[in-house]
């Protein structure tokens, strides 16, 4: 907006003096205190215009003459596309120019609360260079010293921007020295606020040169696309739950009950219809691309699809309704640049399996992905938090009230969650909403795809034999041996050595490189095929360590443990393992209920089937320290000449 001029009723221009021809105000969407002051302004404003004085304005409307100029110049401010602001500049909170802070900065007494707003900008207006300086490091990731420090943080800001003070020769005295917490809050707010504004700048430097290339958007702000069809735009996200859940363990004295941490939530969805396509949870607070692989497969196979619509999809081709498998396809995918999205392997899958062209974007952008994050508000206030378990919004949220013992108590089990959660989608899919006119997200899905519509349903031809679902991994591996020296042909996958009769009599393979085809939630055993399709069968573990049911992850902990101790090849690591993951968690549980990592190790592991029994085993108890030190210090006559003999 232009420099705002003081008017009055005498000096106001001609072209603004006919309150009449101001632009109007939408005020539908005030709540009624709001638009009773809205109300009051306005009669308050006509009147002053129409030559009533301002006692009387006063005595009448509560509003003294300064309040009357000040709307009224409000109301004549000139906006950026050289229109007044009208009957707009009324409204409550409205604002022509951006505040600024006049009052000089100064320490204030000990015991004071307050007296710092807008310190931030008026330290910038009075020392350019530490604005500048503190810009280009925010973007570029260097320090004024020349130290090229990597991803930007906001307390490594804070940091650089306290140093830029004292090296502009702010005293002690002086804000933000003379402040508690040394302006820590209104850095940080800045620091969002520019990556906000510089998101080019900083896309490299804070999410990877991947997210930059592939995030990279026109100036302006263009608006999004729009679907005109349903699969034409699928939006996914995943979000942590605001729940606390309880894992059960199998004791000789009946099932106890260990709190877990919190669980991610996946969610696909239809951006025409609204409808949820598909949904999964793990058990991390951090997915990995294999589990996001296995939702876009649940999507994909229709895994929220009724029946009755199921039967439509395939009428608009003339499917056969015992098909083996349905398969649907999408038109783009929208997800944010996570580390799980982000892989080359996923897109290409992806597009292989859906027809799907993902489009990337950066991660706290809600209004990119709207409807998605909707869902996740919604599913949030209508499961979640309807829990006795919940974590609520914050720590000092008022739900909050001991998840983890309310948890237990209640014994708030993932199972329940997951079938409350598959609940809750049928019900968000059989609600009529305001954004379908009155319909329901399933209803418009039948009635687009209706008989006689003439619209095709976007249904794949069947899967090849070769080509594996998306919840399967495909990786490649060269077939090593010698035949010189008697090794049998075998491959690695996930650092395990694989064979089979099939592959050992295949000495043609050595050098070779083949395909494997592996469920991450069980690796006990994998399919190979060689480079032109052939299958060499089933391969298990050469070692009989590994020939137990595990999922990649348990592997990866196990392995860990194994290269650093000594254990017992021959025994059922696996089970072991979660009976020692479940005695952690119950040992740390026995004063008051606390989530563990070895809890949410035990909900993961038993999400994909793994559970540990912990009722025919006896708990050893483990000798300390004092009594091995005594079994060393005791006597022992040991006749030597014996052993020599």
């Amino acid at each position: 907006m232009t420099p705002a001029i003081k008017f009055n009723r005498r000096t106001l221009p001609a072209e603004f003096a006919d309150y009449r021809e101001w632009p109007a105000c939408e005020t539908s969407l005030l709540d009624q205190a709001d638009l009773v002051l809205f109300q009051q302004r306005r009669q308050a404003l006509v009147a002053y215009l129409s030559g009533l004085p301002t006692a009387a304005i006063a005595s009448r409307f509560g509003i003294e003459r300064t309040e009357v100029l000040r709307y009224l110049n409000r109301c004549v401010a000139i906006m950026g596309d050289g229109q007044i602001v009208g009957w707009a500049g009324i409204l409550k909170g409205f604002r022509t120019q951006k505040p600024t802070r006049s009052k000089p900065l100064s320490a204030m007494p000990s015991l004071s609360f307050g007296g710092y707003t807008g310190a931030l900008s008026a330290l910038f207006a009075a020392q350019p260079d530490v604005q500048f300086t503190l810009d280009k490091y925010l973007a570029t990731g260097i320090t004024p010293d020349g130290a090229k420090q990597g991803r930007v943080t906001s307390k490594k800001a804070h940091q650089v921007f306290l140093d830029l003070c004292r090296g502009s020769g702010l005293g002690k005295n002086a804000w933000p020295f003379c402040v508690s917490r040394h302006g820590r809050e209104a850095i940080c707010e800045y620091v969002k606020q520019f990556f906000t504004a510089n998101h080019e700048r900083v896309a490299s430097l804070q999410y990877g040169e991947e997210c930059r290339q592939r995030s990279r958007r026109p100036g302006g702000q263009p608006e999004g696309p729009v679907a005109l069809a349903p699969f034409e735009i699928v939006e996914a996200d995943e979000h942590t739950a605001d729940i606390i859940f309880a894992v059960g363990v199998r004791t000789p004295k009946g099932i106890k009950y260990v709190p877990s941490r919190r669980m991610t939530l996946i969610v696909i969805a239809d951006r025409f219809t609204n409808f949820i396509l598909g949904w999964d949870i793990v058990v991390r607070r951090t997915i990995s691309s294999s589990d996001f692989l296995r939702c876009i497969d649940h999507a994909s196979a229709g895994q929220c699809l009724s029946n009755e619509l199921q039967h439509a999809l395939e009428a608009t081709l003339s499917v056969e309704a015992d098909a083996p498998e349905l398969r649907l396809g999408f038109g783009s995918l929208f997800v944010d640049n996570a580390l799980a999205h982000l892989s080359d392997t996923v897109a290409d899958r992806v597009r292989a399996e859906t027809g799907a062209a993902i489009s990337f974007g950066a991660i706290r952008r809600p209004k990119r992905r709207s409807l998605v994050e909707r869902v996740f508000g919604w599913m949030a206030s209508n499961v979640f938090q309807q829990s006795p378990s919940t974590t609520g919004n914050s720590p000092t949220d008022t739900r909050r009230n001991q998840p983890e013992r309310k948890a237990v108590k209640h014994q708030v089990t993932l199972e329940k969650l997951m079938e409350e959660t598959s609940k809750a989608i049928a019900r968000w899919n059989s609600t009529p909403t305001e954004a379908n006119y009155g319909s329901s997200p399933t209803d418009q899905m039948l009635e687009y795809y209706a008989p006689g519509s003439g619209c095709l349903a976007p249904l794949g031809p069947p899967r090849p034999t070769l080509t594996p679902p998306l919840r399967v991994e495909v990786a490649s591996a060269t077939v090593r041996g010698s035949q010189k020296k008697g090794r049998l042909p075998r491959v690695s996958y996930a650092s395990v050595e694989y064979g089979s009769p099939i592959l050992a009599t295949r000495w043609d393979l050595i050098g070779q490189a083949v395909t494997l085809h592996a469920d991450p939630y069980d690796i006990f055993r994998i399919h190979a095929y060689t480079g032109d399709g052939r299958e060499l069968g089933e391969l298990v573990p050469l070692s009989s360590r590994w020939r137990y049911p595990h999922s990649r992850e348990l592997r990866r902990l196990l392995r860990s443990k194994i290269e650093g101790a000594r254990d017992q090849p021959f025994a059922d690591i696996v089970g072991l393992e979660l009976q020692e993951l479940a005695q952690k968690a119950l040992d740390t549980c026995t004063t008051m209920p606390r989530a563990t990592h070895a809890a949410t190790v035990l909900a993961e592991e038993g999400r994909k089937g793994y559970r540990p029994d912990m009722t025919t085993t006896t708990s050893v108890k483990r000798v300390d320290t004092q009594t091995l030190a005594s079994r060393i210090r005791r006597s022992r006559n040991i006749d030597f000449t014996v052993i020599g003999k």
